[in-house]
């Protein structure tokens, strides 16, 4: 990866933006910008410049390894667990003309924000959106390393799918498909997989029980892992047998919308259009108002990224993108289908990343 050119990216950005500095912690944009992975209990601080001055702040224990593996040559480290963790920031920003600093506000704490105030007096501006939209099209070495993702996912649902029986736990089915995931070479989880059957399907309830899986209905399993970085997420719906002719009617909709909304996919298209062509199916056959969320959204170092396929979503779909497509109907007391793929856009179409069996099982 050439995070050097993403630094780059990133300090157009600061220009464009009438912006001194930004200093970045989620932990996906850190990772975007030095390449490097961190425990999911400890976290990082970037500091860039419009100057182009490039620190990274990172705990005690990751100092080493930083220093030996990042590109970045300024690496500084801050105390854990410690009141003034904090004291290394405020000795970075002491001195520095910053008038306006570029955050991401889903991560500043309070703490950190009265300390940029107190040190530099500055106006804090966010920056999430934008920061979002340098990763929304993905480069070539992007793009395989979340095919390989996709792939984990894929043997992982194809795995658990053939323990599907009555009796079978829901949080065993999970089980089954985290241990391939792991087996297979990925770092963690991008989510907390989820086995939804009967009614905790169509509530939904988005976490697996020890809820025991019955013949006539319909099983929802949705999960994903992280491999390099990088997300994968994709969900199929099964049953154990004995559905009725409306459940088999109700699955049949679900997916047929989600082949509607992947054909619409191209590049060119406007994001709200994908969401339509489901939509408008899924009202068509009756079920309009069963079918609460968005069509899809793009994924990459965070599961859930830009664009967003939902209605009012001006986006127009580029070369490079990666979204899931994943339209779903919850009837209470009948069910709840959906099945959900991760598409790229190519440039003259697009290229579907997972390909588990879709059929109902």
């Amino acid at each position: 990866m050439n995070y050097k050119r993403r630094v780059d990216k990133l300090i157009g950005l600061l220009q464009e933006k009438g912006l001194d500095a930004v200093i970045l912690g989620d932990r996906a944009n850190v990772r975007y910008f030095t390449g490097m992975r961190f425990n999911t209990a400890s976290f990082s601080i970037l500091f860039v410049s419009k100057n182009g001055d490039v620190v990274l702040l990172t705990a005690v224990l990751d100092y080493n390894r930083v220093k030996r593996n990042c590109w970045i040559k300024d690496i500084r480290k801050f105390p854990e667990d410690d009141p003034n963790y904090l004291n290394p920031l405020k000795e970075l920003l002491y001195g520095r003309n910053i008038k306006r600093v570029g955050v991401e506000f889903s991560t500043v704490t309070v703490e950190r924000e009265n300390l940029i105030k107190e040190v530099t007096n500055a106006e804090l501006v966010n920056i999430e959106n934008d920061l979002l939209r340098l990763r929304m099209v993905k480069d070539m070495e992007e793009i395989e390393i979340i095919r390989a993702a996709a792939k984990i996912a894929e043997k992982a649902m194809i795995k658990a799918v053939e323990s599907i029986r009555e009796g079978v736990k829901e949080y065993e089915v999970s089980a089954i498909a985290q241990d391939v995931m792991m087996r297979e070479g990925a770092e963690g989880l991008s989510f907390e997989p989820f086995v939804m059957s009967g009614e905790n399907a169509w509530l939904p309830q988005r976490f697996s029980s020890d809820k025991e899986l019955k013949k006539g209905e319909l099983v929802l399993f949705d999960m994903g892992c992280v491999y390099r970085g990088y997300c994968s997420d994709i969900t199929r719906t099964f049953s154990p047998g004995g559905l009725s002719d409306e459940q088999k009617h109700l699955f049949r909709v679900a997916y047929e919308a989600q082949q509607k909304a992947i054909e619409a996919v191209k590049p060119g298209v406007a994001a709200e259009d994908i969401d339509k062509a489901a939509r408008d199916y899924i009202t068509q056959k009756g079920y309009g108002k069963y079918f609460p969320h968005l069509t899809g959204h793009g994924l990459g170092l965070s599961i859930h990224e830009m664009p967003i396929v939902d209605l009012g979503s001006k986006i127009l779909l580029e070369p490079g993108m990666i979204v899931t497509i994943e339209p779903g109907i919850y009837v209470e007391g009948l069910g709840a289908a959906r099945v959900e793929d991760m598409v790229l856009v190519t440039d003259d179409g697009y290229e579907l990343l997972t390909n588990a069996p879709r059929e109902l099982v």
